[in-house]
């Protein structure tokens, strides 16, 4: 069967994945003059922030001091200003990490991506997926599925912000991928019941009788469950299954985190107090922590992050804690010494060996403990900015990703409000 291509369109750049950094790789992108297209799956930016119900970035400051500005800091206080955000106090001295999280209103982020994407020129193409890939001497094709057909996309230079390496896996370039994946999360608010009249300890002896007869998934945590109805907010940490970077497996993923979600609210209907409890928000996709990297022309170790190791050619700042979580709910966790900070390196966002292809957020060549910081919100928004204005450079340059001169990337991140490691 021959495929109709309904229009054949041309590009600087196309970042494909409207997620939490190729939102920004975009806007970068187009604010530094580039013609930019952004391809994304769903109908909504802001990937993990929206669709996965994670309406908390991570880290923008470290040891009292802003590390992460630019368009993203921009969004941020831009909701903030319409009081749909709140920054907490920012104290210097170590502490839990989630002291310093900023929350905001997932639709208030929504609208605020869509006026920056208006604003900065970037033509946003909605319910589009990404179905072949091609690389020339001069750039890369990209066939994009569309609900009325086909687009064929040409681009200078193309970005890699699906948080899967789907584009990287199509162009050939090698990816890694840990021995067990992190479990993903499936985001739940309740109403119905009088949360104050929970008996926390009570309710966990309930879940955990549930448990042992088989009525719950055996991934199931009584206590932590039970906290959650306090809360009146559960995160379900479901099995991430190999593969889950692929339509089927990550379709499987999905229909299993819901049909186990479901069997536990089932199962606290008939809990003391609870029988009208329902389900009253929930995340249209599972926050996936991981799934496959790229392997870079650098991979960023752990010793180089929670050390502060400070790299040549560093294009942004992270500070969120190593933060391997382990099926269940197990965390693997460590921190900063006192006045450390880890810094990206641009050769982390180049697929080894690439010419017209950058990649932005969880993907970026990382080890499997690194990954576990570098994934956080907050870092993937400041390396899809580091992205975008490579991706610029290189596309008016005419030159190779890996040939743009690292001051006048500086000079650009810089020029957008982008804080570079000095």
């Amino acid at each position: 069967m021959e495929i109709k291509i309904l229009t054949n369109v041309s590009y600087d750049v196309a970042v494909v994945g409207g997620g939490t950094a190729g939102v920004f790789a975009a806007v970068s992108a187009a604010a530094a003059g580039a013609r930019t297209i952004l391809i994304e799956k769903n109908g909504v930016l802001g990937g993990t922030s929206t669709v996965g119900g994670i309406n908390y970035p991570g880290l923008f400051f470290a040891w009292g001091k802003q590390i992460i500005a630019g368009h993203c800091w921009n969004a941020i206080k831009r909701m903030e200003s319409l009081g749909f955000c709140r920054i907490p106090e920012i104290a210097y001295e170590r502490r839990e990490h989630w002291l310093e999280q900023i929350r905001y209103n997932t639709f208030a982020y929504c609208a605020v991506l869509d006026e920056l994407c208006a604003e900065h020129g970037v033509e946003v193409c909605f319910h589009s997926m990404l179905t072949a890939a091609e690389e020339q001497e001069d750039g890369v094709t990209l066939l994009v599925a569309q609900k009325d057909g086909v687009k064929q996309v040409e681009a200078r230079i193309v970005i890699d912000a699906t948080g899967d390496a789907n584009l990287v896996q199509m162009l050939g370039y090698p990816c890694m991928e840990s021995a067990q994946l992190q479990p993903s999360t499936l985001s739940v608010s309740l109403g119905g019941y009088d949360a104050d009249a929970v008996d926390v300890e009570a309710l966990t002896a309930e879940l955990a009788s549930g448990l042992e007869a088989g009525v719950l998934p055996a991934w199931t945590v009584p206590a932590t469950v039970a906290r959650g109805v306090f809360k009146k907010e559960l995160r379900f940490h479901v099995p991430t299954p190999k593969g889950s970077d692929t339509s089927d497996q990550k379709s499987l993923l999905e229909i299993s985190a819901r049909r186990d979600a479901f069997s536990i609210i089932c199962f606290l209907r008939t809990c003391k107090g609870l029988s009208s409890l329902f389900a009253s928000e929930f995340s249209n996709e599972c926050g996936v922590r991981e799934t496959k990297r790229v392997l870079g022309e650098y991979v960023i170790t752990a010793e180089d992050y929670i050390s502060g190791r400070h790299f040549d050619d560093a294009v942004c700042y992270a500070f969120y804690p190593i933060d391997l979580h382990i099926p269940p709910y197990d965390v693997k966790q460590q921190y900063f010494s006192p006045e450390h900070c880890a810094t990206v390196p641009y050769r982390a966002l180049i697929p080894k060996g690439a010419s017209r292809i950058l990649v932005a957020g969880r993907i970026l060549s990382s080890d499997t403990d690194a990954n576990s910081a570098l994934r956080v919100q907050a870092p993937c928004m400041a390396m899809g900015q580091a992205a975008g204005c490579a991706a610029a450079i290189a596309a008016r340059q005419g030159v190779c990703v890996s040939d743009v001169e690292y001051q006048a990337l500086c000079r650009e991140l810089t020029r957008q409000g982008a804080i570079v490691p000095l």
